[in-house]
């Protein structure tokens, strides 16, 4: 018994010992791939075989430990040299019923779709049966050819021996169709040529194919174990290489943001295969606001969705809302929203759409509002099209009854197509339609940054690209954001709820409760606003410690808190608005302190600063060498420096701007270090009230800088007249009493006073915002006023087709000048160069200075850029004659880069970054002098 389990266990272990070295791959195999079938399998121009499948079937090699030698052949060899045993298994061939008959195929270890490229001039080929007419031209014995016949019964193919040749036939016009795969092969000499005429936006997919291996069928152990070790390699190294290869090529720190195309005016592909539109351009200025590099992929609408399941590009610019198809995937952002209208040609006589029963009526196949339409209007026969462009034709031939399609895209069409009176729309039905950017889930930290950077893009920003881009007699989305902004459905519903925001009651002029009990102050004014433009109901709730109103909001009490700082500690029960208000920290001090260039080379003071602010944990963490005096408020602080009990009072400009209004402080003084930070206000909201963070950001979004001066002015200009008046009122009635005969005298220097003091503030509130957009020692326009400038003057220019210039100028020798002399006389030579350069341009140009001794020049409204060099002579002329300063008098000579819009940059920032360039090319080659690029206009 014992004898005959022990040799049925030999034989179980015998047969798995055969099992496993006949799944065991051989050290060395030789594996037939094609050589033209870009981007999946071909020789590179070293004359190595390439692309996605080389890459994976490495990858086994690698995992394996085996050797693989490629065979790169023309298609209809590589299958031939399998079927003469010349080669071991083929390593990359789509599925269909005969390969299947005559070879053993494994598993798909690979998706890809089988298209046909179509000319771009066939404008009205959109579809697959759209192609029939065409003679399709395709390589011999490809898998396209089968589903095309299948598909397509009797469509004329016209067969090449191989993809050059098909690409060669149809560059001479032979044929205006051809079958490939996802790509074009950019290492095909015209392929630039080539994918001009034939773009990637004018695909038509035919079907999705399973790319995968074949051996021999007398060789099925071979067969098995290529199998078991194809189905090892890491589905994160398949979305590698499938990253790799099949999407446009970007640096490593690039963005790739899909664009569907065929969307006019909002992002579209212009003939010279230039990426265009309004979303285009917010993305672009997102990427400018954000420093984040980004790369545009165009293609359908429904292929890009598939690629950012696929992780082949980071963003889909815009999708329009549809539950079914954004299935699996984050909103990122919310774009945009669309309003859609039936529309049908003036031949026709519709007064309601339930008129057309029994009759054919076009939608778009990504209607979001498709399912509601079906299901309101069962009578109708509803077609599904991809294109605008075929809703429009079918109409006019008079296929459909009518469509429904967006009102600003349809209308910017059919102007395109001198067929503005052609159509007319229904009243009713009339669909709101959100757009969201969309992002794959799970990736947090993409999610925040798409966040804030559209968050740093201004309203006016974003209604100068409308004004740009949509044609102004349209209603639009953004231009409506100040009278009252567009919400979606779940957002007004939002709205109408009453909603408790936490604020303090003793914080004036932030936020404070006033002698009559009503909550006052600039907050109040914010949530008026918001209240005003969202059509919502935000009411604060005022709190008299600052403990209380966070332990109230941490469980959940109140909705949201005004003016809370973003810490990390806090996200875990709370989420962050963006800024709606920024206020820059600055020191008072009496008159005769010394100035404070940084608080960090500041000697050591004693600072009093009020005891709930944040900040007061990080001032004290960056600067230990001063002793920080916590006070109850400002208002106390001031009286310890007074009398002398600290140096200065450390607090945000509108508070202490409310201070200095008490006439007996005259002799203050208030100084803005420049290490000294500007705290963003922002609204923190409860996770249970997450949805509120959207909806107050759009609100945000349309307080403008005007918004912000006329809140701020209203609440300084009411601290004076209120402070002022009173006190000089008493002054004046204890002099009436003790000096009776100088009344006339009295009444007249207090009178006097009075208006000096008050001449005397808004002089200091001018001088601050002048502050803010100019550089404090020449007062020529600093780095941010001047971006501010050119920005708009790009926009402007653009509207009118007129060229401006930015000059890039940077004295030649300046270090030594410093060196030798100190920099007193270095500033003395930057303020007087900085006359120069105001005297060389117009009034309408701009004058800025970037820092040291780097100074840009806008100059707008130019006819041809030699007004440009013209300038840049002047400048050069003015510098030969010497300049005479307090210890010396210097000749100097300077180096001016010079781009000109359109030609190097239709951008700010890449225009900055031409000038900045050939400022230091004419560095490098011998200085005091101009260059402009060489691009031509």
């Amino acid at each position: 018994m014992l004898r005959n389990l022990c040799c049925v266990l030999m034989l179980l272990l015998s047969s798995l010992l055969q099992a496993s070295q006949n799944n065991a791959l051989p050290a060395h195999l030789r594996v037939a791939l094609s050589n033209d079938s870009y981007p999946y399998m071909f020789v590179d121009e070293y004359g190595n075989p390439a692309g996605l499948v080389v890459d994976f079937w490495q990858q086994v090699a690698k995992q394996q430990q085996i050797e693989l030698e490629f065979v790169a052949v023309d298609w209809p060899e590589s299958l031939q040299l399998l079927a003469e045993r010349k080669v071991d298994f083929h390593g990359g061939l789509g599925v269909t019923p005969a390969r299947a008959r005559q070879f053993l195929l494994g598993q798909g270890y690979l998706e890809l779709t089988s298209n046909v490229f179509v000319h771009r001039d066939l404008s009205r080929v959109t579809s697959l049966a759209d192609l029939r007419p065409l003679v399709v031209g395709t390589v011999a014995d490809a898998t396209h050819s089968e589903i095309l016949r299948r598909l397509l019964p009797g469509i004329t193919l016209k067969t090449y021996p191989h993809a050059s040749a098909l690409y060669q036939a149809a560059l001479a016009g032979e044929i205006q169709a051809f079958t490939g795969l996802d790509r074009l092969p950019p290492r095909y000499p015209e392929f630039e040529q080539l994918e001009l005429l034939f773009p990637m936006y004018k695909k038509v997919p035919l079907q999705q194919i399973q790319l995968t291996f074949a051996a021999a069928k007398t060789n099925p152990n071979l067969h098995q174990a290529l199998q078991q070790a194809a189905s090892a390699v890491p589905s994160g190294f398949i979305d590698q290489i499938e990253r790799k290869w099949l999407s446009v090529a970007t640096d490593a720190d690039s963005l790739l943001i899909g664009v569907s195309v065929g969307n006019q005016p909002f992002m579209h592909v212009s003939q010279s295969g230039e990426v265009q539109g309004f979303f285009v351009d917010m993305w672009r200025l997102w990427s400018k606001k954000t420093g984040i590099k980004v790369a545009f992929m165009p293609a359908q609408s429904d292929d890009l969705l598939a690629y950012l399941h696929k992780s082949r590009i980071d963003v889909q610019m815009a999708q329009m809302q549809h539950p079914e198809k954004m299935a699996g995937l984050q909103l990122a952002y919310h774009l945009y929203n669309l309003s859609s209208s039936f529309y049908f040609p003036n031949s026709q006589l519709i007064h309601q759409l339930s008129e057309l029963a029994g009759k054919k009526v076009g939608i778009m196949h990504t209607s979001a509002y498709a399912a509601e339409l079906r299901r309101n209007y069962p009578d109708l026969r509803w077609q599904e099209y991809r294109t605008l462009e075929a809703l429009i034709d079918a109409a006019q031939r008079k296929q459909i009854a009518g469509f429904f399609a967006a009102d600003l895209m349809i209308s910017k069409r059919l102007s395109e197509m001198n067929s503005d009176s052609a159509f007319s729309a229904l009243a009713e039905p009339r669909f709101d339609t959100a757009i969201y950017s969309l992002i794959r889930p799970g990736n947090e930290q993409l999610y925040q940054q798409i966040q804030q950077g559209f968050a740093q893009i201004s309203l006016d920003e974003l209604i100068a690209l409308e004004q740009r881009w949509l044609d102004p007699a349209m209603p639009a989305y953004y231009r409506k954001f100040r009278e009252q902004v567009p919400l979606t459905v779940d957002e007004l519903d939002l709205a109408t709820q009453e909603l408790s925001v936490g604020v303090m009651a003793n914080w004036p002029p932030i936020e404070f409760i006033a002698s009559n009990g009503e909550f006052q102050g600039m907050t109040a004014d914010i949530l008026a606003l918001l209240n005003q433009r969202l059509g919502a109901r935000l009411q604060a709730k005022p709190y008299q410690d600052w403990s209380a109103l966070m332990a109230d909001f941490e469980q959940g009490k109140l909705a949201a808190v005004a003016n809370m700082s973003d810490l990390p500690e806090r996200h875990q029960f709370a989420e962050f608005s963006d800024d709606y208000w920024t206020l820059q920290w600055v020191l008072l001090g009496q008159a005769q302190q010394e100035s404070v260039q940084t608080v960090a080379a500041m000697a050591p003071k004693r600072i009093a600063m009020m005891q709930d602010y944040q900040y007061l944990h990080e001032f004290v963490k960056n600067y230990p060498q001063h002793e920080l005096v916590p006070v109850p408020s400002i208002e106390h602080g001031v009286d310890l420096m007074v009398r002398g009990d600290v140096d200065f009072v450390l607090d945000n400009i509108v508070a202490v701007g409310v201070v200095l209004t008490d006439p007996s402080l005259i002799n203050l003084r208030v100084q803005i270090p420049t290490d000294l930070p500007v705290e963003a206000s922002y609204f923190a909201i409860h996770k249970n009230y997450a949805p509120l963070r959207v909806l107050l950001n759009k609100g945000i979004k349309t307080i403008s800088d005007q918004d912000r001066k006329t809140i701020q002015d209203k609440w300084l200009n009411l601290h004076i007249q209120q402070g002022l008046d009173r006190s000089h009122l008493i002054e004046l009635i204890l002099q009436v009493v003790a000096v009776a005969a100088a009344v006339v005298l009295v009444f007249w220097v207090w009178n006097y006073s009075l208006r000096r003091e008050v001449n005397l503030r808004r002089q200091m509130e001018e001088k601050m915002r002048f502050m803010a957009g100019h550089d404090e020692l020449t007062k020529l326009a600093n780095r941010s006023l001047f971006m501010e400038r050119l920005q708009s003057a790009i926009h402007q220019h653009a509207r009118h087709n007129e060229l401006l210039a930015v000059l890039f100028m940077d004295l030649d020798g300046f270090k030594q000048i410093n060196d030798q002399y100190g920099h007193d006389v270095g500033d003395e030579l930057l303020v007087q160069l900085a006359q120069v350069l105001k005297y060389c341009v117009r009034k309408t140009d701009t004058v800025a200075r970037f820092g040291g001794d780097e100074f840009v020049l806008l100059l707008t409204g130019l006819v041809d850029r030699d007004d440009a060099a013209i300038v840049a002579e002047k400048i050069l002329q003015c510098l030969e004659d010497s300049m005479v300063l307090s210890v010396c008098q210097i000749r100097a000579s300077a180096s001016i880069g010079i781009a000109v819009y359109p030609q190097d940059g239709t951008e700010a920032a890449p225009l900055l970054k031409v000038a900045d360039q050939l400022m230091y090319q004419v560095k490098q080659s011998g200085k005091n002098q101009y260059r402009f690029s060489s691009r031509k206009p």
